[in-house]
């Protein structure tokens, strides 16, 4: 019997591993790209499917309902009282809905739909795609002259798109009660006095944020999960591996795109 042969340990080298995950990066960006220069090009032609779209926003709106509702509730629940807590220290409980309703709007609303939709809907597109590609299903849709983004991507970005937005007004909506809730309880604040505060913060542009906020949240999940997807190959370890770089690209890319909205839109009021 041959011994057998000793096993090389590797140093992790930091920068060699940021090399790579920039390269995967950029390489994931452009195919983003070309796939959503693509997907707009048949929706700009008509060349929708609109049965599959529909179905599509089932699986992406109404089943995400629930679970963004439970994490808006409490979300809300856990601001509206930190909130609350400090402004009654300062003697500004009257600003409570205010504040709690901005950040709503502006921030909490689109990122909570969009962590949990990215969380929920991005990881099982990056996965049911990469069992398609392993599986050859990509290859026999090209070899009957059926463009894999015309037939998978463009539904389930109509479907995204519609939704998201919808899903981001319901956790404001879902979160602006229980700051109603909270600041009656911890602050003694009436809800008249909080919609009072509500109506004199926010504006018209804080809910163009909010659905700027939404759209770019719904292209990037579906655009960069169907990337993925399709242009992943091997064994059943890569649906593993493209499941979880789906939910690691897009998760941050929605943080960072979100600030960059928030610092090209802020505005003094």
């Amino acid at each position: 019997m041959t011994a057998a042969a000793p096993k090389i340990k590797r140093r992790f080298n930091p920068w060699l591993f940021l090399e790579e995950q920039l390269g995967v990066g950029l390489e994931l960006v452009g195919q983003s790209l070309i796939m959503l220069v693509q997907t707009y090009g048949y929706i700009l032609r008509g060349q929708i499917d609109w049965r599959e779209s529909y179905r599509q926003a089932y699986m992406i709106g109404v089943k995400s309902f629930v679970v963004v509702g439970i994490t808006a509730l409490f979300t809300g629940f856990a601001m509206s009282l930190q909130i609350a807590r400090e402004l009654v220290l300062f003697g500004a409980d009257t600003a409570i809905g205010g504040v709690v309703s901005l950040a709503l709007v502006r921030e909490i609303g689109p990122i909570t739909a969009g962590v949990i939709v990215a969380g929920r809907v991005g990881s099982s597109v990056a996965a049911e795609l990469t069992t398609m590609m392993i599986s050859e299903q990509i290859d026999a849709l090209k070899v009957m002259r059926v463009d894999p983004v015309e037939f998978l991507v463009v539904p389930r970005y109509v479907a995204a798109a519609t939704m998201l937005p919808i899903l981001s007004v319901y956790a404001m909506a879902i979160g602006l009660i229980a700051g109603i809730v909270i600041a009656q309880a911890a602050a003694n604040v009436p809800p008249a006095t909080f919609l009072d505060s509500v109506k004199q913060t926010i504006l018209d542009r804080d809910f163009g944020v909010h659905f700027l906020k939404s759209f770019i949240n719904a292209t990037v999940i579906i655009i960069f999960s169907c990337a993925i997807g399709l242009n992943t190959r091997g064994g059943a370890e890569d649906v593993g591996i493209a499941t979880t770089r789906s939910i690691v690209w897009t998760m941050t890319s929605i943080f960072v795109l979100n600030y960059v909205v928030t610092a090209m839109t802020y505005a003094p009021r």
